[in-house]
């Protein structure tokens, strides 16, 4: 086709004008769109890549009870803070150990700690209706029941935080009673009238002490509905030597 130096011709009833209208609107409107619609495809791409990764783990996500200082020593850990010394982090787990995760799996997965603790404590609940749970009592009344949960699957301690399994201690030591978790594998529970509190304290730190890479804290816990209350230790003793006497 030859160039020419023909002036546009509108065909009648079309002013100048609008045609010159319609040419704005094209440039602000309809390229612009094009070009956020070639653009949507690259979007959903790159978000697949971190969703695909984020369903091949999320079955094998938990929570797992950490001391204090590991969030120290490890900035990029993902994790809640229980107590001063005790906090909650996320693993992923594998057959025979597990990985703490970090918050750049986060950005990675495209999720935030919210949905990451979801999925975990829903995995945490399938583990625990299959828990073991070892009942007794000190011969007394209904103060003298204690429990304890031992598996030596790695996940004896965090089980603390299972909304099912605090339920079946309420029905059983009452509304409200002390827990500790002084290793990773080990967790105990007892009334808080319990005439050998005092014993118990002794064992729980020992365990503490005796603890190797695993330890967790030699605190103890008031478990009521609204969570965990961390204890101290005179906040306990006061009580168990006013019923010894």
């Amino acid at each position: 086709m030859e160039r020419t130096n023909a002036t546009l011709e509108i065909p009648c009833g079309i002013h100048r004008s609008s045609v010159y209208t319609e040419r704005r609107w094209m440039k602000k409107v309809f390229i612009p769109a094009i070009a956020a619609l070639l653009l949507i495809p690259s979007l959903f791409l790159s978000g697949c890549g971190g969703n695909a990764e984020w369903r091949e783990v999320k079955t094998s996500v938990l929570p797992q009870l950490m001391e204090g200082n590991l969030r120290r020593r490890l900035p990029a850990i993902v994790y809640e803070e229980i107590s001063r010394d005790l906090s909650l982090g996320y693993v992923i787990d594998h057959d025979q150990s597990y990985n703490f995760i970090m918050k750049y799996n986060l950005e990675e997965w495209g999720i935030n700690q919210k949905t990451l603790h979801r999925t975990a404590m829903k995995n945490l609940e399938k583990l625990v209706g299959n828990t073991e749970v070892q009942y007794a009592d000190t011969n007394e009344d209904e103060k003298g029941r204690y429990a304890i949960i031992e598996t030596g699957d790695g996940y004896d301690a965090v089980r603390i935080l299972s909304p099912s399994l605090q339920k079946n201690m309420r029905e059983y030591l009452g509304a409200e009673y002390i827990a500790g978790m002084p290793v990773r594998d080990f967790l105990i529970f007892w009334h808080k009238d319990l005439s050998y509190t005092g014993d118990f304290i002794e064992q729980v730190e020992k365990a503490y002490a005796e603890g190797d890479k695993y330890k967790l804290t030699p605190r103890l816990f008031l478990v009521t509905e609204d969570g965990l209350e961390p204890l101290t230790k005179r906040s306990v003793e006061p009580v168990v030597q006013e019923e010894k006497e």
